[in-house]
């Protein structure tokens, strides 16, 4: 089974950040995830790597990244394989030993930020639990290189970096998330090309997802709090409880007053 040797979240360096390992590491992989532009050298060419992108180094493959700009980020870890650890990322067809853009960094950035905190916990099992987070992650990386056809030409775009953006924070912060107006000029697109754009990079609506994340948060605060109607509605980002009761009730077929005594 895969294991993890250390981990790093977030780890910022200045201008003259620079990792040279001629005869790379034995026995472990490392994995990178970059937040800042940076160049690295694939054999003897130095490549210039966007941000949100992957570099998954085997062992013994020659190490050589640096920063290019005033500032540098990555997360990263370096781990074991076993045989059956190397046939899983051949048949998750990960790239390895070369740079590759994801859609979903911020995702993949949270996990291994959950994969860090367990890996420096005491609790039981927190070792277990970081390497289920591991597999998780990898599954979520195969299934963003292997995204639809119709979404290559968008990932090498700004517009598909401002998308990505727009649906984690419609997924996580769904209370920061205004009109489709609003949000369509925060970020410098016009109301049908963001509407048009949203659905087809991800089959859904903008204001269906909207909508179902300020449910999927009520639904979260209804089971977990005590907090008032009023005070969940404004959490979720709704105008008024009377806002939050009627699209409750759309999608769920409950009040969330019933949903919250179906829930104790």
């Amino acid at each position: 089974a895969m294991d993890i040797y250390s981990i790093g979240y977030h780890h910022a360096h200045d201008r003259d950040f620079v990792i040279d390992r001629p005869n790379g590491i034995s026995p472990s992989w490392l994995f990178l995830l970059f937040h800042a532009e940076c160049e690295v050298k694939i054999g003897r060419e130095i490549r210039s790597v966007p941000k949100n992108s992957v570099l998954i180094y085997t062992d013994g493959t020659p190490q050589y990244y640096r920063a290019c700009n005033d500032y540098y980020m990555d997360d990263w870890f370096h781990f074991t394989v076993d045989p059956a650890d190397r046939k899983l990322f051949r048949e998750l067809d990960i790239p390895l030993n070369r740079p590759f853009p994801i859609g979903g960094a911020p995702e993949c950035s949270e996990i291994i930020r959950a994969m860090t905190y367990e890996f420096y916990n005491s609790k039981d099992y927190h070792y277990d639990i970081s390497l289920l987070y591991l597999q998780m992650m990898l599954f979520h990386l195969s299934r963003d290189v292997h995204t639809k056809p119709q979404t290559t030409a968008m990932k090498a775009s700004a517009k598909y970096d401002r998308l990505v953006s727009m649906r984690w924070q419609i997924q996580h912060a769904p209370e920061l998330i205004g009109t489709v107006q609003e949000l369509a000029e925060s970020y410098a697109m016009s109301i049908s090309s963001l509407q048009h754009s949203y659905k087809s990079l991800f089959g859904v609506s903008i204001t269906a997802d909207i909508s179902e994340s300020r449910v999927n948060r009520a639904k979260s605060l209804l089971s977990t709090s005590t907090m008032p109607l009023r005070q969940i509605a404004e959490q979720c980002g709704y105008h008024s409880e009377f806002h939050l009761m009627r699209q409750f009730k759309e999608q769920t077929g409950m009040t969330p007053s019933e949903y919250r005594n179906f829930c104790k």
